[in-house]
């Protein structure tokens, strides 16, 4: 496919990432700038890779024939060295590594799109939306996905606390959305492919809008109870000792804090960048 659409280009900015224990989460592609050096980086949450740095993962991929994604995808299991950041439940690896294994394999070269900064508003800008924004989550919910052509599945939901203030903590933001184990590390987008309003009542017929909001990574459960916990969205289904649902809400961490795992990536490279 040559994906043309924004949502059909979504459908190569997540890899799906499975663990040597059977556990499987989302990862997304992120294209770090430093100056006109792009480092390509796969982000996810702490949790996924079991808050180990050194924790090798299986990544699905899919390859490039030309210019467009070709039929063939492939899986390759590669111990990948994970940044964390200092604070908040994400981090990254640098892909170029993992890009270079597959060529060797294959013969092809990786085919992904990945986020920029672009797309990621600052706290003014934020401000600027609505408190009710209808947003997307793409990502491998119980560890489901297209297997025949290793594609992720779409979510839809809304922000449930408004997205340019911290719901508690210092860069979290809430979404109303079914979140499942596997949903952890997904993206979460406002996405309009066909026009959209702002806060004045400014209509923008046939316009287009992507805003890349944050990356899921707990939510509120209730047990039988009636108290309520929030857990790390967790990677498979378990069974507990005492009776846990999810409430259809999903906490996630502000796309804004990516710009800390820049900073402490930007050392790492600035020998080859010179």
């Amino acid at each position: 496919m040559k994906p043309i659409s924004i949502s059909e280009q979504l459908l190569y900015n997540t890899v799906r990432l499975e663990c040597t224990d059977g556990s499987s989460g989302t990862g997304f592609f992120f294209n770090f700038k430093f100056g006109e050096y792009i480092v390509p980086a796969i982000v996810t949450n702490k949790h996924v890779v079991n808050n180990n740095p050194d924790e090798p993962m299986k990544f699905l991929l899919h390859l490039r024939e030309g210019n467009e994604a070709s039929q063939d995808n492939f899986d390759v299991t590669f111990h990948s060295k994970w940044i964390f950041h200092p604070t908040h439940d994400i981090c990254c690896t640098l892909v170029n590594p993992l890009f270079q294994e597959v060529k060797e394999r294959t013969g092809k070269e990786v085919f992904y799109i990945a986020n920029e900064e672009t797309l990621i508003y600052d706290i003014s800008k934020l401000n600027e939306l609505a408190a009710l924004e209808e947003v997307v989550m793409v990502g491998y919910p119980n560890g489901l996905w297209d297997a025949t052509h290793n594609y992720p599945i779409f979510r839809k939901g809304f922000t449930a606390a408004h997205p340019g203030y911290d719901f508690n903590e210092k860069s979290i933001g809430l979404v109303d959305m079914a979140c499942f184990p596997g949903s952890s590390g997904s993206p979460i987008y406002i996405l309009d492919e066909n026009g959209y309003s702002d806060k004045q009542g400014n209509t923008y017929l046939g316009a287009k809008r992507i805003i890349f909001l944050g990356i899921l990574f707990a939510g509120p459960t209730m047990s039988i109870e009636g108290d309520i916990n929030v857990i790390d969205i967790p990677m498979k289904q378990k069974i507990y000792t005492s009776a846990q649902t999810m409430i259809n809400l999903g906490y996630y961490v502000k796309a804004h804090e990516i710009k800390e795992l820049k900073k402490i990536i930007e050392p790492l490279i600035r020998c080859q960048i010179r």
